[in-house]
């Protein structure tokens, strides 16, 4: 019964983390996209964060 409970406890939290990575993951991609195309932002500092 305890090693049941592990296992499902385990597959919980990789399952958790992997999602919370995942978001993470496309969030950065995301914002990152938006401060590239917002027009008020100086292009060389645009550069300076695509290197």
């Amino acid at each position: 019964m305890n090693i049941i409970m592990f296992i499902v406890g385990v597959t919980i939290f990789i399952l958790y983390i992997t999602g919370l990575l995942l978001m993470i993951n496309v969030s950065h991609k995301e914002q990152e996209q938006d401060l590239l195309n917002d027009p008020e932002i100086p292009e060389n500092f645009k550069d300076k964060l695509s290197k």
